[in-house]
């Protein structure tokens, strides 16, 4: 009776044991598929660009993350680098957008739809417009780029930001090609969560548990390539979401895949608008070239244009001298007030005769 006994708590046991095994593995199975189901970036846009938006062995390609409603910042990025000139360098370039939010006023889904139909550079997500939901329209953008297209290298670009697209090619042409394991821009070491409940990137423990977040790229302008893209989207699936999108897209999931961030070069980027409208007025009105390539806008939306045009207008004239290094932007433009990409104080700037 006794060995009766036994036999039947090895055999309930063992079946507990296949039972609690078999659940966590179906539910981990279960999970997945969900994700996979739900994940917009793999599936369900409302509006993708043909299939001519990209050629044969595409040298690189511009995800811009967009709102829907900005409008005319599209239309600045297409002037200042219109798709001719594009197509002369094996670029192509497209602009990451959601569903129109309820709230929105001032555009339309049909509005959007000829945009898309004048520029066939749309890319836009089934989940709606907002700060949230930028994971998502960022991997939406990398999945496109690194299997539609497959070029060598993908440029994302925030569309509120200034940068020198030649200056850009001129830098990828020069990386060593058999680096397929890039993921370059400017990076950001020992940032805190805000755990404030007042700030708007507030986080919290449960959203992420950690006191610190790992290395990562600021997604106004970081550079990879469609193998590094591909590996992210696949890996990023398996991941709780997390909606501060360059925290997790550039930082979480590359800690996990063990891929290495590269800084950008030096004296490549500005952390203000303010600085970059001294090194344009410095190059429209004393013929000082800006070697800067990439900065914010600040609210000033032609910004990228005139840049970028008084970029061209000293190539094509070569009028322009290189700034001196006793006469540094920094001592040129003096701002009183020390920020960086994250902080909210609003700088002074002091222009000083020459």
């Amino acid at each position: 009776m006794k060995r009766k006994y036994i036999n039947f708590l090895l055999i309930f046991i063992a079946t507990l044991v296949t039972w609690i095994w078999w659940s966590s593995n179906n539910e981990v199975n279960n999970t997945i598929l969900f994700l996979k189901q739900n994940n917009y970036y793999i599936k369900d846009t409302l509006i993708s660009p043909s299939s001519e938006a990209c050629i044969e062995k595409q040298f690189l390609v511009i995800i811009v993350t967009s709102y829907v409603g900005h409008v005319e910042l599209r239309s600045i990025h297409r002037r200042a680098m219109p798709s001719s000139l594009l197509k002369s360098m094996n670029i192509t370039r497209i602009f990451l957008l959601a569903k129109i939010p309820p709230n929105e006023r001032y555009i339309t889904q049909e509005a959007i739809k000829d945009e898309s139909r004048i520029f066939d550079d749309i890319l836009q997500g089934s989940f709606q417009e907002n700060y949230r939901n930028l994971t998502y329209k960022h991997l939406m953008g990398l999945q496109w780029a690194s299997t539609v297209c497959i070029p060598s290298y993908i440029l994302k670009v925030d569309d509120d930001i200034v940068y020198n697209l030649e200056s850009t090619h001129k830098l990828l042409l020069e990386i060593n090609k058999s680096n397929d394991n890039l993921l370059m821009g400017y990076m950001l070491n020992n940032t805190k969560p805000r755990r404030n409940k007042q700030n708007k990137w507030y986080v919290t423990w449960e959203e992420y548990p950690r006191n610190e977040y790992p290395p990562y790229l600021s997604g106004w302008y970081y550079i990879t390539t469609s193998k590094i893209a591909a590996r992210i989207c696949e890996e990023a699936i398996y991941h709780p979401y997390f909606w501060i999108d360059d925290i997790f897209v550039t930082g979480i999931v590359p800690e996990v895949l063990d891929i290495k961030l590269k800084q950008l070069p030096k004296d490549y980027w500005l952390e203000y608008y303010e600085l970059l409208e001294c090194c344009l007025t410095d190059m429209v009105m004393k013929s000082i070239q800006c070697h800067y390539v990439v900065g914010p806008n600040g609210g000033r939306d032609s910004l990228l244009l005139e840049f970028n045009e008084a970029l061209r207008n000293c190539d094509n004239w070569k009028n322009c001298t290189q700034r001196t290094s006793e006469k540094s932007l920094k001592d040129v433009c003096v701002v009183n007030k020390e920020r960086n990409i994250f902080s909210k104080g609003n700088a002074e700037v002091h222009f000083v005769s020459l």
